[in-house]
């Protein structure tokens, strides 16, 4: 191994400074993700308040056509990378991977476009969401590193500014224009301008100043590309998973409904964010678990983490049965508030969503990726087939149906899955 990546993965033991406790970790990255959760819903919330659905549908579709496709160029490197506890690889080597994956994803975006069957200014929409998109992964691959120094502070920081930064301009540049483009291309603009001034410098004062951010080894990007090429798969089929309802929602009944359907999903998807910053801050701890033997006390934490799965309906659907109405009248508009009984799908999808995440925790902590792999490809079967067969005879309910179902498998297939990986090392040494 490099002497030099010996020397950053210890840096907090040479320089004296201690690693950051778990519950420090997590109030950190729990608040980053919670700000930067309400931001990203405050865009849609600008957009259905000063919108309509069909402008919200525009959005939406943008995500929904590039998150698949980044999901799976981002082969997951900030998760590996936060697993890596020995520092096989440097940091150089995650980053120009990252940048070639994200330019190859761009790319297929922009080929696939013509077949969308869209106007040219919904196709503008589209590349300017999948530019913000890039820009987030760049983001991203940086967190990995910080995330494996337990330095999460810095990484809650970059969403916090991110976040707030963001939603204002966008609100300030639709209310002004009214063109979702234009508001898009801002959202851009900032994130560009933390990724390069604030993500990079703090990578910099871990691998040094006059360190190369680019190294172009074959044998060591393949090898890199090869571990992640399973988290690739996995995640992509995750983003079509949760995407899966909106192409046939908007083929069937139109961006309107899909753009009311994305609006009620995101709350899931705001629950989802502070999961993962749960994930996020126990990740790098469950590997040195693993890797040590320690079983007990790893199914120990990821036993009490997966418990959150079970409260979050159990306190959701009574909510949302009290005050969903009022609630997604004040948040969005009346139209909105009509769909009470899809945010009751929404929160038994989310509880499922936080077991599956948590196993899945655990299963990267493992470094098992490939045995998920047939997990989440059932997973997306189910949504297809569910949302084929229910939402031309029920709207939106059926494509809450296939959302619920499909986490459901997920969260069944990932149970069985860590119960294999932790029989094999059982019988292994440790």
């Amino acid at each position: 191994m490099d002497p030099s990546v010996v020397e950053i993965a210890q840096s907090s033991i040479t320089t004296g400074i201690p690693i950051p406790s778990l519950r420090a970790n997590f109030a950190w990255t729990f608040a980053g993700n919670v700000l930067y959760a309400g931001c990203q819903w405050g865009v849609l919330s600008v957009l259905a308040k000063l919108g309509s659905p069909s402008i919200v549908g525009q959005f939406t579709l943008g995500l929904a056509v590039s998150a698949p496709v980044f999901m799976f160029t981002n082969l997951q490197l900030r998760a590996i990378q936060a697993s890596d506890v020995s520092a096989d690889l440097r940091f150089a080597d995650y980053f120009t991977l990252r940048s070639l994956a994200t330019l190859l994803g761009m790319a297929a975006i922009i080929a696939l476009l013509p077949f969308e069957g869209v106007s040219s200014g919904v196709k503008g929409v589209v590349i300017l969401v999948s530019v913000s998109k890039c820009i987030e992964c760049m983001s991203d691959v940086t967190a990995g590193l910080l995330q494996r120094e337990e330095k999460l502070k810095r990484v809650a920081i970059s969403l916090m500014i991110r976040g707030a930064g963001s939603v204002l301009l966008f609100f300030l540049t639709f209310a002004g224009f009214h063109n979702l483009a234009l508001s898009v291309a801002s959202m851009c603009g900032v994130w560009l301008c933390v990724f390069l001034f604030f993500d990079l410098s703090n990578v910099r004062v871990l691998i040094g100043r006059h360190e190369s951010l680019f190294r172009f080894r074959r044998n060591d990007l393949w090898q890199l590309t090869t571990l992640g090429l399973p988290l690739g798969w996995i995640t992509t089929l995750t983003s079509l998973n949760a995407n899966i309802p909106r192409y046939f929602l908007t083929r069937e009944l139109g961006l309107g409904e899909q753009g009311i359907y994305s609006s009620l999903a995101y709350l899931v998807i705001a629950v989802g964010l502070i999961i993962s910053a749960l994930s996020q801050s126990v990740t790098t701890r469950l590997a040195r678990l693993f890797a040590d033997g320690d079983l007990k006390e790893f199914v120990r934490l990821l036993t009490r983490l997966s418990m959150l799965g079970l409260v979050i309906p159990a306190i959701g659907i009574p909510s949302a049965l009290l005050v969903g109405k009022p609630l997604l009248t004040l948040l969005y508009r009346r139209e909105y508030a009509d769909h009470v009984d899809l945010l009751l799908l929404f929160m038994g999808t989310a509880g499922f969503n936080a077991i599956g995440s948590f196993l899945f925790c655990g299963m990267n902590a493992a470094r098992r990726y490939s045995i998920l792999v047939p997990v989440y490809f059932a997973s997306a079967f189910i949504g297809v087939a569910v949302s084929a067969i229910l939402i031309p005879r029920c709207g939106l309910m059926g494509a809450g149906i296939g959302m619920l179902l499909s986490a459901a498998a997920t969260a069944v297939g990932g149970f069985k899955a860590l119960h294999i990986t932790l029989k094999e090392r059982a019988l292994t040494p440790a």
